[in-house]
């Protein structure tokens, strides 16, 4: 485990992690929530401009918009949230109230969900997905001996059985069966989620069973995993869920503390990362829905609004029944300092500004993940033709105020539904 540093300025650190160094060679950390590829043209004084975590001068460690856990030259990295376990905690509650949409939860009897589980749950999701396409499978040559010829003869059993001749014959095959091996890797994994929380077979009761029956037997060895991701069977673009889930499945196999000490797994480098600034805008989306259905279905959410004509997208837009855009709002995974307005804000709030005319607004929110302003509304800031908020979810001691926030965002909704 390693605490944050973000005091660590970027002329102090001695080592970095970069995106580049896990993404390239033989280095298999996976990012689960896929918005890793928009960064890799992303160069920035001819060096990876995004990087995973920094080791400072003076020990300490400074995290990007990373979480994860993973293994990287022999020393195992588990990076939580830069803004603090209660910011994470409700991150992984909004995917765990995602993945258990009938209002299940994988948390534990303390009402914590691992960050494994978001692991485990991404895999039972991907084979859910998987199973649509059936199974992947290979030729394999058949053996028969009766007393009809299947496919051509199989000449070495048959001087072996059939000589003298009785009325048998030894023939060969080939046919399409299941491919074993990677049923075997993908059961393996499932076995060691599920032991570790019973709550994920109840997500999909048949996945045992449909693994099962393509199996025909257990996982022999690690070398069984690299066998079934090398795979031809797997390679088609109607199986790449298979691809997927078998990735994930290593993860989880090589972090099973049973192959731990195996030679085979101490030298790999392997783990999954999730980009949080997706996570932390899943979590504001399911506060403004709670806002908004106080209002009785007088306002609307439209995720990833497209501006017509235009090639801007701010991540939420607030419509009235008629359609008409009320307000735009962009989730920043960010501190927002109101002393010092720094460069990357200030795009921000041009941004933001932008959006609102071009919708054809007059109110945009900025949501950071935390804010030394705190939600007072003398902080509104505004121009005559329009007003930007600042919002946060984030107290200065990293405490979660999901009610505080709701109650401005409200405020401010309120506010627009009086004026029209």
């Amino acid at each position: 485990m390693f605490k944050d540093n973000s005091l660590c300025s970027q002329e102090d650190y001695k080592k970095e992690i970069t995106f580049d160094k896990l993404a390239k060679g033989k280095t298999d950390v996976i990012f689960l929530n896929g918005r890793h590829d928009k960064f890799k043209s992303k160069i920035k004084d001819d060096k990876d401009a995004h990087y995973i975590l920094r080791e400072c001068k003076n020990g300490g460690f400074k995290f990007g918009n990373y979480i994860g856990r993973f293994t990287f030259k022999g020393q195992e990295y588990v990076i939580n949230s830069r803004f603090g376990k209660e910011l994470e905690a409700e991150l992984f509650k909004t995917i765990d109230s995602s993945f258990f949409s009938s209002g299940g939860s994988v948390a534990e009897i303390n009402g914590e969900i691992p960050m494994d589980y978001i692991l485990y749950a991404s895999f039972i999701s991907r084979l859910k997905l998987a199973k649509l396409s059936g199974f992947p499978s290979v030729y394999k040559k058949i053996p028969f001996r009766d007393y009809a010829l299947h496919g051509s003869l199989d000449v070495k059993n048959f001087i072996k059985k059939d000589r003298p001749f009785t009325g048998k014959i030894s023939s060969r095959k080939s046919s399409r069966v299941p491919n074993e091996v990677v049923a075997r890797v993908l059961l393996r994994a499932y076995d060691i989620l599920v032991r570790k929380n019973t709550k994920f077979a109840l997500y999909d009761k048949e996945i045992k069973n449909f693994l099962l029956a393509n199996a025909n037997g257990k996982m022999k060895s690690i070398r069984d995993i690299d066998t079934a991701l090398n795979s031809k069977s797997v390679m088609n673009e109607l199986y790449k869920d298979y691809k997927i889930a078998l990735q994930i499945a290593r993860i989880i196999i090589l972090q099973d503390s049973r192959y731990a000490n195996e030679s085979a797994v101490k030298n790999l480098n392997f783990g999954y990362l999730l980009y949080a600034p997706n996570l932390f805008e899943l979590y504001v989306e399911r506060l403004i829905r709670s806002v908004l259905g106080e209002f009785g279905g007088k306002f609307s959410l439209e995720t990833q609004y497209k501006i017509p004509g235009l090639d801007l997208r701010p991540d939420f837009a607030i419509k009235d029944e008629e359609g008409k855009i009320l307000a735009v709002l962009d989730a920043k995974y960010r501190h927002f300092y109101n002393a010092y307005i720094g460069e990357t804000d200030c795009k921000n709030l041009l941004q933001i500004k932008q959006y609102v005319e071009k919708a054809g607004s007059n109110t945009g929110i900025l949501i950071y993940a935390k804010s030394n302003v705190f939600n007072e509304p003398k902080n509104i800031r505004h121009s005559s033709e329009n007003k930007i908020f600042i919002l946060s979810v984030l107290t200065n001691d990293n405490k979660t105020s999901a009610d505080e926030f709701k109650k401005y965002l409200k405020k401010i909704l309120e506010t627009i539904k009086e004026k029209r």
